[in-house]
């Protein structure tokens, strides 16, 4: 059977859950191209930091190069001098569905910090953090006040080694090749990584509990239909689209590539909500979907012993720090975060998870990630600099 009859008779992949995850069939023999070829075209979907001469705005440039939940890239700054800036998250583009308490938000707000902090000490200069500089509560304070206030100078020190991977590091949704990650290999990326604020473990032995729990909730966020509606609404359905808009989802980062990408693209409407809610898509989704998951050969869970807003940063800049770690050794991470998540109906899988990782009381897992070898992903845009600076 042809490419082109398996999509159509397939039911063409078209689920939140399945563009998240939807590539092992009919993408896992294809090579993403990655646009990073040379120093000249580095940024070439990016901002340059040395177009801008001030010091935060260069720094800001390397910051916005950090993952975040569906690449929503809820950041905004506020320039205060050319040395600093107080730091928000963008109360326009959260995740009230899949994230109500926002916590996956600051998270990534954690790892734009982080990936800051790590990068600009490239270009001979270091970060000072302060959080909370205006004091932060709750709901109320979200986007209203800052998250932190950021400072550089001239760096004391030398550059971080980390920081030679910011533009290597990519989410990487393809399935996992070669072999599962060891316990000495996952000791080296820790000791690269430095010092965490939440447990990293790894898990790579009798994985079977974490596959049925992950296909469960990718299961239940689609066939939610708030849930599987919020990730339709940041779906980026052309390179049109993705370079006007800079943000979200997109097939090609799910491992489509050449004709098999235009053909999808085409058939998916746009996203026309009635394709993409439909059950009998979700359900040929899912069996492509379970494929993904079963590639899955070693996981990585984060847990802290509280559950603050403070917790939900430092955990944001402790994966970044792995996966830049995890990127010096050509690995990739890939998150299953959806147990995780807090909304109702996922309430039975998150305590199902929280029993298998044996967490209790106040702890809380803040993340969980795939980790292996995989084929190069496709490069994904970000907003320009005048979309997040506050005027």
């Amino acid at each position: 059977m042809n490419r082109r009859k398996f999509i159509l008779q397939s039911g063409m992949l078209i689920t939140a859950a399945s563009f998240l995850q939807a590539y092992s069939v009919l993408g896992e023999n294809q090579t993403a191209s990655n646009p990073i070829h040379s120093a000249d075209d580095q940024y070439k979907k990016r901002p340059n930091p040395n177009d801008f001469p001030q010091s935060i705005m260069k720094a800001i440039a390397i910051g916005i190069n950090a993952p975040s939940p569906h690449n929503t890239q809820s950041w905004k700054f506020k320039l205060v001098t050319d040395d600093s800036m107080l730091f928000y998250i963008d109360r326009d583009i959260l995740l009230p569905q899949t994230d109500p308490p926002s916590r996956q938000i600051h998270i990534g707000a954690g790892c734009f910090i982080e990936t800051l902090v790590i990068g600009i000490t490239q270009l001979g200069l270091q970060a000072e953090v302060k959080y909370f500089p205006e004091g932060y509560q709750n709901e109320a304070d979200y986007g209203i006040k800052p998250v932190a206030l950021i400072s550089v100078k001239k760096l004391a020190g030398e550059e971080d080694p980390l920081s030679q991977f910011i533009l290597k590091r990519q989410t990487n949704r393809r399935p996992t090749i070669g072999e599962m990650i060891s316990d000495t290999s996952f000791e080296d990326l820790q000791r690269m990584s430095g010092k965490s604020h939440s447990k990293v473990s790894l898990y790579n032995q009798n994985l079977d509990p974490f596959k049925k729990i992950f296909y469960s909730a990718l299961d239940l966020e689609s066939r939610t239909r708030r849930t599987n509606e919020e990730t339709r609404l940041l779906f980026r359905f052309s390179e049109t689209e993705r370079a006007m808009k800079g943000n979200g989802l997109s097939m090609p980062q799910m491992g489509y590539q050449g004709m098999l990408l235009k053909i999808v693209e085409k058939a998916v409407k746009n996203g026309d909500p009635e394709l993409w809610h439909n059950p009998k898509t979700i359900d040929k989704s899912m069996k492509t979907i379970k494929k993904s998951i079963d590639s899955t050969k070693s996981v990585v869970v984060w847990v802290t012993e509280t559950n603050t807003i403070t917790d939900w940063i430092e955990n944001g800049r402790d994966y970044v720090r792995l996966s830049l770690a995890a990127a010096s050794h050509n690995l990739y991470l890939h998150p299953y975060n959806q147990a995780i998540q807090e909304f109702a109906e996922m309430d039975k899988l998150r305590k199902e998870l929280d029993q298998l990782i044996g967490v209790s009381g106040n702890q809380k897992i803040q993340f969980i990630a795939r980790i292996g070898q995989s084929t190069d992903t496709y490069y994904s845009y970000r907003k320009s600099l005048d979309a997040f600076v506050i005027k």
